[in-house]
């Protein structure tokens, strides 16, 4: 029989990582990620590097990779991933392990090593990692190069969506469950698994609408992002809609959009995404003074406004009337976003040294909202997926990456559908 053991993200997000073990003890681990807070940073202690044939990763996302330099201490496994995955997992690791005070087990050496055994499939390529054991990667929509990964091992078949979404966006291809062939076992995310997101059409309109208003009436626009994917994907839809201010990018966001270009078949519209560049302005700590002055839109990383480039611009935005703060990705609870949005007050902490910030908190003068460009699924979308998805009679459905609620209430509803679904809890193994 097939073990399942499942080492994070069980009734939370972020430490993504399942472990897959054959009946002969050949291991396949899926994603090895963290998450940044708590003491217990890494995934569920089991042993896991006995027999451990090949480690797969979704996406870059340092939830889901954070943590896999962890395995090259002292061992060369095979890590298959693709190009523009491997590429800005890099880039994320190394910016984590230099600003990060948690004392993770592995560094840069790690990292170099975990480069040095990467190896590329194709969606859809079938690659034979041990004995009656496969994995097949899959589009999984979320960002570009992120997978579904289907492991095939003592003719069960395991599909893993890691991160999906199969609502259509501007950056990439949707998630489509049609290409994926019949399985028995499906260990799905459930972000959003209980709630619905707004039409993507009007979120994108009226984001691109206040944007227009705001700077014909003279105002700045300061557009807090994510630098993977968020930060694009704001571009390409102020590009979409032709608006014709100017538009300055900053931060992480600017190595992420050339790290894009190189990799245009990850990209769905490359000629948009070339254009939207195009008429984008990269700037670092010398532009930023040039860009406060400028009426325009700001695109500039944290995402959550904890820190990065967005905080240079964020004192001049709060003291502003005529000027505005658009959020357009998920606000955790506790974070300077969130409390912005709900309270309308801006308090920022710094947690770096030899930074020049200092702590200090504003009540907001300028318009603050928040738009809804998630990458992620939603319960209407996340249920179509499943049902579109060809299952053998077993109709196995494991429930992670989601807060209790939304796995164990997903969990609920695939069961009255008449699934045999679970949403598992940390360091539990399954057998199938």
């Amino acid at each position: 029989m097939v073990r399942i053991t499942i080492l994070g993200a069980a009734r939370e997000v972020g430490r993504s990582a399942v472990l897959i073990e054959s009946k002969n003890g050949d291991k396949c681990l899926l994603d090895y990620g963290i998450r940044f807070r708590g003491k217990e940073r890494l995934p569920y202690e089991v042993e896991t590097t006995k027999n451990l044939k090949a480690i797969a990763l979704s996406h870059c996302h340092i939830d889901h990779s954070g943590a896999l330099p962890f395995f090259y201490k002292h061992k060369a496994i095979p890590f298959y991933t693709n190009p523009v995955t491997l590429a800005i997992t890099k880039i994320l690791i190394k910016d984590m392990i230099r600003i990060s005070k948690f004392p993770y087990p592995f560094g840069f050496r790690e990292l170099d090593k975990l480069q040095q055994n990467a190896y590329f499939l194709e969606n859809k390529q079938r690659q034979k990692i041990g004995d009656n054991f496969f994995l097949t990667f899959y589009n999984a929509g979320h960002i570009p190069g992120s997978v579904s990964i289907l492991i095939e091992v003592d003719n069960k078949k395991i599909f893993y969506t890691g991160d999906v979404n199969n609502q259509e966006v501007n950056l990439i291809e949707s998630a489509k469950s049609i290409d994926v062939p019949e399985i028995d076992v499906l260990i799905t995310e459930s972000t959003y698994a209980i709630r619905e997101h707004p039409s993507r059409e009007e979120v994108e309109k009226k984001f691109v609408e206040n944007v227009i208003e705001v700077t014909e009436n003279g105002g700045k626009v300061l557009i807090p992002a994510f630098g993977v994917a968020r930060s694009q994907e704001a571009l390409m839809i102020l590009q979409k809609y032709n608006y014709q201010g100017k538009i300055f990018i900053d931060g992480m966001a600017r190595k992420i959009c050339n790290t894009y270009l190189e990799y245009p078949e990850s990209l769905k519209d490359i000629a948009l995404y070339k254009k939207a560049l195009n008429k984008a302005r990269f700037i670092g700590k010398k532009g930023r003074e040039i860009a406060k002055r400028s009426i325009g839109a700001i695109i500039a990383p944290s995402g959550m406004l904890k820190g990065g480039a967005s905080i240079d611009f964020v004192r001049s935005f709060l003291s502003d009337p005529s000027s505005a703060i658009y959020l357009v990705g998920y606000q955790a609870e506790g974070s300077p976003g969130r409390k912005l949005l709900d309270e309308g007050i801006f308090e920022y902490k710094e947690k770096r040294k030899n930074r020049a910030y200092n702590d200090f908190a504003m009540v907001a003068k300028c318009d603050r909202e928040y738009f809804n460009f998630s990458s992620h699924a939603d319960g209407p979308h996340l249920h179509k997926y499943v049902d579109n998805l060809d299952f053998t009679n077993s109709r196995y459905t494991f429930c992670i990456h989601g807060d209790n609620k939304s796995t164990t209430g997903f969990a609920s509803e695939l069961n009255k559908k008449g699934y045999n679904s679970i949403a598992p809890e940390i360091g539990e193994s399954y057998l199938i």
